[in-house]
């Protein structure tokens, strides 16, 4: 898959937009993520260009952060509530792009404006820690520390639905919560299966044009999901994978759930 240049200059030292945008609007585009400077005693945050307007990019728990050398598949609506990195906060996904897309190397230098903000605010770094971020701000990139996931629950004959970034085989952090539940729910059952339906999807962008997944990921993700579950302790043959190679049509509303794999623990009669 390849996306020519998107030829929009960045105006990073302002956080104007320069279109009105309504809130709830949908929006599906590529770009490049441009890392924020917001100050030596912060983290760097994302932010993309759409159409001269600047939103903030935060993806989902576990999906990965943003990075450079990567663009970005964003998808979802305009949010109604605060801004997010200088920006419009954009609720839905966002997938990094596995292809290197080396144009994608900007970091926005720190303004008044930006500092105003306090975006990311980290406490109790070191005069060394300091030195280096200033002489090097993408240093500023730390692991997200997470909070406990809540566990999940999960019924029999109840379909589970997880999602996946764009080209990849690999859950959320929540998703995968949702599958150890549905293991120790098979394991508990006496006679059960899992059926597990995995599906590839496909993106209508905001410009007309249309990004789908290789050919192969439905089988890539089903395939993976298998392993975890029988990782987990569910017999193999209690497992009934179908791979569903058919993309359905997008429409441009939350395509991104086509990106999906459902799965069900039932007790055949």
């Amino acid at each position: 898959m390849r996306f020519g240049s998107l030829g929009s200059s960045l105006a990073l030292a302002s956080l104007a937009v320069a279109a009105p945008v309504s809130a709830q609007q949908h929006l599906n585009f590529v770009a490049c993520p441009v890392a924020q400077d917001t100050g030596e005693r912060s983290d760097l945050c994302f932010f993309v260009m759409h159409g001269g307007v600047r939103y903030g990019v935060s993806l989902p728990i576990d999906w990965g952060n943003p990075q450079l050398g990567h663009k970005l598949l964003v998808e979802g609506v305009v949010s109604k509530g605060s801004q997010e990195c200088g920006g419009l906060r954009i609720e839905g996904r966002a997938s990094v792009l596995p292809e290197l897309s080396l144009e994608c190397n900007e970091i926005a230098p720190a303004t008044l404006e930006i500092l105003a903000l306090k975006l990311g605010r980290r406490p109790g770094i070191s005069d060394e820690q300091r030195a280096m971020i200033l002489a090097n701000p993408s240093s500023s990139l730390q692991i997200m520390r997470l909070p406990a996931l809540p566990v999940p629950k999960v019924a029999l004959g109840s379909t589970e639905t997880i999602y996946f970034p764009f080209e990849r085989d690999r859950a959320s952090g929540p998703d995968a919560m949702v599958m150890l539940e549905l293991a120790r729910l098979a394991k508990a059952t006496p006679g059960a299966k899992v059926s597990v339906s995995a599906f590839r999807g496909a993106t209508l962008l905001d410009n007309g044009e249309i990004v789908t997944e290789r050919k192969d990921m439905a089988h890539l993700r089903g395939e993976k999901i298998a392993a975890i579950l029988t990782g987990l302790g569910v017999l193999e043959d209690a497992i009934d994978l179908k791979v569903v190679g058919t993309v359905a049509k997008p429409s441009g509303n939350a395509d991104w759930q086509s990106r999906r794999a459902e799965l069900r623990v039932s007790v055949p009669r």
